[in-house]
């Protein structure tokens, strides 16, 4: 029972979020969709990685192969429910040149033997962080680095 009423909460504070900033529904939907099934992975993640044998890995299989399901199953079946799509290349390039960024952040800083020291982990956390609220400024109107469409 509490999981449904949290559910429902999540998703009536997700419609109150979109009214709020004037942003369309479906974006917050992607937003609740998104936490949901990011989150058991993110416990499954620390729970992995703070284990003594071998955690580390766990944790990164865990979040590569989450995050390669959505990208190749979860996007695709969305657009098959919904039909067709029109994606806004304007919008999705400075997303794309952000994950590109990001990535090859990531491999600069795995290049010592696959591991993550805390001072890269707070650098990656650090750009993760900047990226949301550079996404967070351009959605109430602060910055205007993305095209409007």
């Amino acid at each position: 029972m509490l999981i449904v009423v949290a559910a429902e909460g999540l998703v009536r504070a997700a419609i109150g979020f979109g009214d709020l900033l004037g942003t369309p529904p479906f974006v917050w939907g992607l937003v609740v969709v998104a936490a949901g099934t990011s989150l058991p992975d993110l416990f499954v993640s620390l729970r992995a990685a703070s284990a003594e044998s071998d955690g580390g890995v766990t944790s990164m299989a865990n979040v590569l192969g989450s995050n390669t399901f959505d990208l190749l199953v979860a996007v695709p079946a969305g657009v098959l429910i919904v039909g067709t799509t029109t994606v806004d290349f304007a919008a999705a390039t400075p997303m794309m040149a952000c994950l590109t960024v990001a990535t090859l952040v990531l491999f600069t800083l795995l290049r010592t033997d696959l591991s993550l020291t805390d001072r890269e982990a707070c650098v990656l956390l650090a750009a993760y962080v900047a990226f949301v609220g550079w996404i967070a400024l351009e959605t109430v109107g602060v910055v205007g680095l993305l095209p409007v469409g």
